[in-house]
């Protein structure tokens, strides 16, 4: 069984990390576990923090929700994705677990993979003009750090 971490949040429910993970699936048996680093409200993208981004037939994989006022409404919209997520994919019958992380995105990855052993880190940005993650070169450092091959999802919204 092929096991995935998730590394995704404000485009958790893009339908290009929707894309993927059903292409990991059709490939046969696998776990997912999902990270969700729990950004700050100051450092949602306007455009994406306003955005829908549905998926028709796939009630779960729609998210909604505005630019975060504060820290916690921050936290609460993450874990709202989080667990729309987590549902989704346990409703398909699939193995996973998931929990909100660090603000830092590889202080998160370096906790769920100090706990449990990946095959795989997929994770999704926002699109490059925007992505603080893409702008930090984080993908590599991940790579680097933790020895794990990466598929970096870059989302148009």
């Amino acid at each position: 069984m092929r096991r995935y971490l998730v590394v995704a949040n404000q485009t958790l429910g893009a339908a290009e990390l929707r894309d993927e993970l059903e292409k990991r699936i059709s490939a046969g048996p696998c776990s997912f576990f999902v990270i969700v680093p729990d950004t700050k409200a100051a450092q949602y993208d306007p455009v994406a923090a306003g955005g829908v981004l549905p998926q028709p037939g796939i009630w779960w994989w729609a998210t909604y929700y505005g630019r975060p006022a504060t820290d916690e409404e921050a936290t609460s919209h993450a874990r709202e994705r989080l667990s729309l997520m987590l549902d989704g994919l346990a409703a398909l019958g699939l193995p996973v677990e998931g929990e909100l992380g660090s603000p830092e995105p590889l202080a998160a990855i370096g906790k769920a993979c100090a706990d449990r052993q990946f095959d795989e880190i997929i994770m999704t940005t926002l699109p490059q003009r925007v992505s603080r993650w893409l702008k930090a070169d984080l993908p590599h450092q991940a790579q680097r750090r933790f020895g794990l091959p990466i598929t970096t999802i870059i989302t148009s919204y």
